[in-house]
């Protein structure tokens, strides 16, 4: 009987009859080499048997003697220890395993710890090299030539199969062709589970593999198998020898296997651990991008302030550093009113925030709602993000009937949908599309949250920006009253809030109509850019306000009261202001005490704030008024000395009265600022007083504003016009 596919030796009936051997004989079928030194294992002659290798029809309760006998060569020295006979006799006890999985068998052997299975594969070293590699079936090649060996295996064991990398005289099918087979048909799976040879000349005489399936379906009668090792010594595999003939292997082919085995172990090692190099090499280079992104993120985050800003800063980095075709991110409707602990269930839609790229798809469906009837909500609602291969698997979810009907159909790449959040706030969802399906992996997904992470950041911090704009706007145009009407005057206001939205607060400007029929006129300009410095002014505005009113003085009195009450008002603060009062008609007298008409009195003090401007009737230059005349800022000193300055105002006459931002910048001195606006504003005097102040804001001021800017103008209006008339 022939061996189908194993060579042509007989092949023994696992029944006694004429094939079967002597008893004598089967006790050399079970021979396991062990021993912690696999290689000093090799040359070992004692070999551990199992105790149900012997086992009779009926077992016997008694203790056993099993005589083993070990051969070798003629006239080659014993490498047994002194004293130990080259006949070797066991006691074994037939109730006895010697194995360290005792009483369990291959198929439910507990899992040993880590990332083994159940017998401590690990599929990673299969993964090295796909079945069939060339080396590893020249090393199967030498097994054969050496051993005589019908067919060698070299057999990486996993958790369910095992996996012949290397391969020589293996004909049946379809192992031949698949290069595996389950643990079913394996006797490699005990190599790899004990950790040590095993050798078997006649497999159908043991307990523990005549019911393997590589008996009958393989043909494996004898089989030498030697331990397969990886970089960390871990036993993955066997190098093995399988005959189709019971066969008494040789201490010569024990030596050779081991020798073969141990530089088939380097190869092994050397490849993992070039697999593991380039592994590292990968995910360095992957945490390079993600550390790239990141970082230009970042820094194109740090100078947004604007939710528009932001998301432009998203889809700039996101297609130039994630390879996304597209960016968008979808706020709740709420967003004016949201703070922590705001329940995201009580949203109802979430709006596209428009970035300007021309994302069709996106504008199609600016409003979704904020259910689980669309990726966008979905993602929202859960709080969790999703990530999609392509649309195809994005619409086995959704379907398709959320989508309005864009005029460009999205790209079939992958996407994934992000909940965007930070302190405690759900913000939106942010959307990144792919040109290509892709597998978003652990990696990937790891840098998208930071990604992500990021933009929730930059939005809490552009909605926290807008909710402190609403509130200073709120507080600033309380601030700004209507402008009162003066007889024989014409008044006109302007104020430019700062680009830099929590730069307003600090600037005022105000008019008062007094009971003597005169008219005070505020500028001023608190320290500080923020809501405390808008709350601040308010304060001092307010107090001022009702100090001019009720004492109806002369500006420095006003003044004074006001530094003087700051401290016992609780009012911490340090601000420039200029207290200007207009006289009514008839203030003036000549020489010869006769009124001079449509003319009025103007005074002022100064309390370290830029000195007014006076634009004369007609064609004559602008001036400073009192530029070297200011007294301290109040807050400073309270107490200290504030005088009064006094000038004649003709009909046609203007007095400009403004904050620094109108003259300052970075890097020039403040008398450039100062004649800058001399010279413009004596340009744009002829012009009616508000066209006047309008044009010449748009004059003195370029985009984007680093300082708020307030501007107040009285003009004296009269038929009578006097040309460049003298104070």
């Amino acid at each position: 009987m022939v061996s189908p596919g194993w060579g042509s030796g007989p092949r023994l009936s696992s029944r006694g009859g004429p094939e079967a051997v002597s008893p004598a004989h089967s006790a050399l079928r079970s021979e396991e080499v062990g021993g912690s030194d696999l290689a000093a294992a090799a040359k070992e002659e004692a070999c551990t048997v199992h105790d149900d290798v012997h086992h009779s029809a009926s077992p016997a309760t008694a203790p056993t003697t099993v005589r083993v006998a070990a051969t070798r060569p003629a006239g080659r020295a014993s490498p047994l220890p002194r004293g130990v006979a080259s006949k070797l006799f066991l006691r074994v006890r037939p109730d006895l395993r010697l194995r360290p999985h005792t009483g369990t068998s291959a198929a439910t052997a507990p899992p040993r710890a880590g990332r083994r299975g159940p017998w401590g594969h690990r599929k990673v070293v299969t993964t090295m090299s796909l079945p069939g590699d060339p080396s590893f079936d020249r090393y199967a090649r030498m097994v054969r030539r050496t051993l005589h060996a019908p067919v060698a295996l070299v057999s990486m064991v996993e958790t369910d199969r095992q996996v012949f990398i290397g391969a020589e005289g293996l004909e049946v099918e379809p192992w031949a062709s698949t290069r595996e087979t389950p643990l079913t048909h394996s006797f490699c799976q005990y190599v790899v589970a004990d950790r040590r040879p095993l050798i078997v000349s006649d497999a159908r005489e043991e307990a523990r593999l005549r019911t393997n399936l590589a008996i009958p379906d393989l043909g494996v009668v004898a089989y030498a198998g030697w331990p397969l090792t990886d970089h960390t010594g871990t036993v993955v595999g066997s190098l093995c020898a399988i005959d189709g003939e019971p066969r008494r292997w040789s201490d010569e082919d024990i030596e050779a296997l081991s020798d073969l085995a141990a530089s088939c172990s380097a190869e092994i090692a050397q490849r993992e651990l070039r697999r593991i190099g380039l592994e590292r090499a990968e995910q360095a280079e992957h945490l390079r991008r993600r550390s790239e992104a990141l970082l230009a993120l970042s820094e194109r985050l740090s100078t947004t302030r604007t939710l528009l800003e932001v998301a432009e800063a998203v889809e700039q980095v996101g297609t130039q550093q994630l390879g996304c075709l597209r960016t968008g991110i979808w706020l709740r409707d709420d967003l004016d009113r949201v703070e922590e602990g705001v329940d995201a269930s009580a949203v109802t839609t979430l709006e596209y925030l428009d970035d300007g790229t021309g994302w069709h798809g996106a504008r199609a469906n600016s409003g979704v709602p904020n259910d689980d009837t669309n990726p966008i909500g979905a993602a929202f609602t859960a709080g969790s993000a999703a990530f999609y291969r392509d649309r195809d698997t994005q619409d086995a979810i959704f379907g398709t009937e959320w989508l309005a009907r864009g005029p460009v159909r999205d790209p079939d790449g992958a996407r994934a949908c992000i909940p965007v959040s930070h302190g405690g706030v759900r913000f939106g969802t942010l959307v990144l599309l792919w040109p290509e399906p892709r597998e978003l992996g652990a990696d990937d997904r790891i840098t998208l949250q930071a990604f992500t992470s990021y933009t929730g950041q930059a939005l809490g911090r552009a909605v926290l920006i807008h909710q402190r704009d609403q509130v200073a706007t709120t507080l600033q145009r309380a601030m700004l009253t209507a402008l009162p009407d003066v007889p024989g005057t014409a008044l006109a206001a302007a104020y430019r809030p700062a680009f830099e939205r929590e730069q307003v607060g600090g600037d005022w400007y105000d008019a008062i109509s007094l009971r003597s029929g005169a008219t005070a006129l505020v500028i001023g300009d608190v320290v500080g850019h923020d809501i405390e410095a808008a709350a601040d002014m308010g304060l001092l505005r307010s107090t001022l306000r009702a100090l001019t009113w009720a004492a109806d003085d002369k500006p420095s009195v006003d003044v004074g009261s006001l530094d003087r009450a700051l401290p016992d008002l609780g009012i911490a603060t340090m601000a420039s202001l200029l207290l200007l009062r207009v006289e009514p008609a008839g203030s003036v007298q000549d020489d010869d005490g006769h009124v001079v008409p449509g003319s009025r009195l103007l005074r002022w003090s100064n309390a370290g704030h830029p000195p007014p401007v006076l634009v004369r009737a007609g064609d004559c230059p602008a001036e400073l008024l009192g530029a070297d005349d200011g007294d301290l800022m109040v807050g400073v000193l309270p107490g200290s000395l504030r005088t009064d300055h006094e000038a004649v105002l003709h009909p046609g006459d203007t007095i400009l009265l403004y904050t620094d931002g109108l003259v300052e910048r970075r890097d020039e001195d403040l008398s450039v600022g100062a004649a800058r606006l001399l010279e413009a504003a004596g340009a744009l005097g002829a012009l009616p007083l508000a066209a006047m102040v309008e044009n010449l804001l748009d004059a003195l001021l370029a985009p984007p504003l680093r300082d708020d800017v307030a501007v107040l103008a009285v003009r004296v209006v009269d038929d009578t016009v006097t040309v460049c008339s003298e104070g």
